[in-house]
């Protein structure tokens, strides 16, 4: 048996995807939720993230 190579994410979007239709509701819906943690883990971090960088960029 072959081990599957995919992330939870991906391995569950395949599941909307069928021989004969394509669940875009339900796909679009649970990518809205894949994505939606990230978002507010970027949002929460977005300040520290960016003087991370600035602090970085400054020579000496």
């Amino acid at each position: 048996m072959a081990v599957a190579r995919t992330t939870v994410p991906t391995a569950a979007l395949n599941g909307f995807i069928s021989s004969f239709n394509i669940g875009w509701g339900s796909m679009s819906a649970a990518a809205v939720l894949t994505i939606l943690p990230t978002m507010v883990l970027f949002a929460v971090a977005s300040r520290h993230i960016v003087q991370g960088l600035a602090s970085g960029a400054v020579k000496g």
